[in-house]
């Protein structure tokens, strides 16, 4: 049963292709405009199929057949090992290419000298010959048509290559990164013809943006599946189809056997897990804990749910009454009573129930790695808004980022984009950002459902030392000073306690702040190296009431209320 759920998965597209094919390639208003129009003009001359083939070839240039599938070299090579690559007197096989209906190849490829030959034979090198190509020299990449006489059934087929320009035994002449065999554009006698052939082809060659995508190979490139004896993958056993553990609810009978089946099985109201194991998710990210903690393994090897019933009424309410909406889910947690508790706990209280396994107390749950970071930038005003884009480098020590193989440094990133939301930090595995490692970020070498959380002197370390946190406390002073309006500390220290905690702070806190204010303005009254030290420049904030605020802003951004939800 394992071998065969993980054949819903084993018949992708994806072939580690250097260009990461399948891509879906995107178009602007106009181009998309046209594109909508091929498809009209097929659908309108009876072509529905080919309407449907045509849009899925112009956004994604699938189903290709990639040269990386070639074999039987001979003067020839998978160059770099990314693309069928022939030197003089070359051959190489693509093999089981299915050929029925086609009478057209659409190649993209690169020649590199004038004067090549490209012929290809069919079943063998010495088999009939389907078509021989001259091949020129381009401008790097090259899409081009090839008309084929009419062919059928599944052949190998065998690639010869020769050029007399090439002096060199090891110089190449050509290289190919895909092949499509397919039928020519349909319609030649239909009116309108040569205007829409000539829009599907500029379409087609023309270069535009596109992002990796999953798609599943059509019928005729599924790749067989099979049970690994003894898990060893160099053994296949048995074949075996797609298909559901036998155990859980069946297959339905409407459904595709591929992902779209798969998809509609795991949201089949008959198949309780899915929305068990959403809601368990959901409960974790508000209280810190999942209704049943393990939320990796919901099976016999995992924990019990401390509250059964209630797992199985909001996945029930998740399904049948609220249509798998997560927003309606969400509110209906958050507005009960039992999240709106307060976390105030008492001796005996905390006693039977340290864990607060039976919420009879609101949860506090200290925040992500991700959280503490944006909400240090958003407490201090400098927020990034922007969206999407590359990834950016905030500031962290020299020397962590070591890339022998490339020779990569930490760039730190400037201006707004230094104070973009963590979820645009680099990520890099062998050397992860070390401030969200210290909160517990996964380090992604493997896909992690829950993180779990931990308590340490070096996330107080983090808060307070880190230099990206030391420039955030500099902005969220410069914030308090410019909302309280005066200068007056205690303004600036009860105004900036607001910003972040939205009540008014109490007395007792207020005091021990203008303690720490006092006790740091003393000090920078008398030391001017150590003021310039931490405003970090020679600007206008460059002054002892301001260096002290910095040190309550960092201890304001370090408490524990803060960095904690409750």
């Amino acid at each position: 049963e394992y071998y065969q759920f993980m054949a819903y998965f084993n018949n992708t597209r994806d072939e580690d292709t250097h260009a990461e094919y399948p891509l879906l390639r995107h178009f602007d208003g106009t181009d998309s405009a046209q594109l909508e129009s091929i498809v009209q003009w097929l659908q309108n001359n009876n072509f529905a199929t080919e309407a449907i083939t045509t849009k899925r070839f112009l956004k994604t240039w699938q189903p290709a057949i990639n040269s990386i599938r070639a074999d039987s070299f001979v003067n020839s090579e998978l160059s770099d090992t990314k693309w069928l690559a022939f030197r003089n007197n070359a051959s190489a096989r693509l093999a089981r290419v299915a050929l029925d209906c086609t009478d057209e190849l659409i190649v993209r490829y690169a020649g590199f000298l004038p004067g090549g030959r490209w012929t290809i034979h069919r079943d063998s090198l010495a088999g009939p010959v389907v078509t021989t190509v001259q091949v020129p020299k381009t401008k790097g990449w090259q899409i081009d048509r090839i008309a084929l006489p009419p062919q059928s059934g599944t052949h190998d087929l065998y690639f010869t290559y020769t050029n007399p320009q090439l002096k060199s035994p090891m110089d190449g002449g050509i290289q190919f990164d895909w092949f499509y065999f397919t039928k020519a554009f349909p319609g030649k006698e239909k009116p309108g013809y040569d205007s829409i052939q000539k829009a599907w082809w500029n379409l087609l060659t023309k270069q535009v943006p596109a992002t990796p995508v999953m798609l599943d190979n059509p019928a005729h490139m599924q790749r067989p599946n099979h049970v690994f004896v003894a898990g060893n993958w160099l053994v296949p056993g048995q074949e075996v189809k797609p298909g559901v553990p036998a155990s859980l609810n069946a297959f339905p009978k409407d459904a595709p056997n591929n992902r779209l089946g798969l998809a509609r099985w795991l949201t089949d109201k008959q198949n309780p897990l899915t929305a068990r194991t959403m809601v368990n998710r959901l409960w974790e990210q508000l209280f810190g804990t999942g209704l049943l903690e393990t939320l990796e393994d919901m099976g016999t090897m995992g924990a019990e749910p401390s509250h059964k019933e209630l797992l199985d009424h909001l996945s029930w309410q998740y399904m049948h009454n609220w249509d798998w909406s997560t927003k309606r889910l969400l509110k209906e947690i958050v507005l009960s009573a039992t999240y709106r508790q307060s976390p105030t706990v008492n001796k005996e209280a905390l006693e039977k129930d340290p864990a607060n396994k039976w919420y009879a107390r609101g949860a506090r749950v200290r925040l992500s790695a991700e959280q503490v970071r944006d909400q240090a930038l958003a407490a201090s005003g400098v927020l990034s808004q922007k969206m999407y884009g590359q990834s950016i480098m905030p500031w962290q020590p020299e020397g962590i980022w070591m890339s022998p193989w490339n020779g990569e440094t930490w760039r730190a990133s400037k201006g707004e984009d230094q104070y973009r939301r963590a979820l645009y930090t680099f990520w890099k595995r062998t050397a992860p950002y070390p401030s969200m490692v210290t909160f517990d970020a996964a380090g992604r070498e493997v896909c992690v459902s829950r993180r779990i959380r931990t308590n340490t002197p070096l996330q107080a370390l983090v808060t307070l030392n880190d230099s990206a946190y030391l420039d955030l406390s500099r902005q969220f002073a410069y914030r308090m000073q410019a909302a309280a309006g005066s200068k007056n500390a205690r303004e600036w220290i009860g105004n900036g306690y607001e910003q972040l905690l939205f009540k008014p702070i109490s007395p007792q806190k207020l005091q021990a702040l203008q303690t720490l204010y006092n006790t740091a303005y003393a000090t920078y009254t008398k030391d001017s190296e150590a003021t310039c030290e931490i405003i970090g420049v020679n600007n206008e904030h460059n002054n002892p009431e301001t260096a002290a605020l910095v040190v309550v802003a960092n201890a304001l951004l370090n408490l524990d209320e803060v960095i904690t939800k409750n």
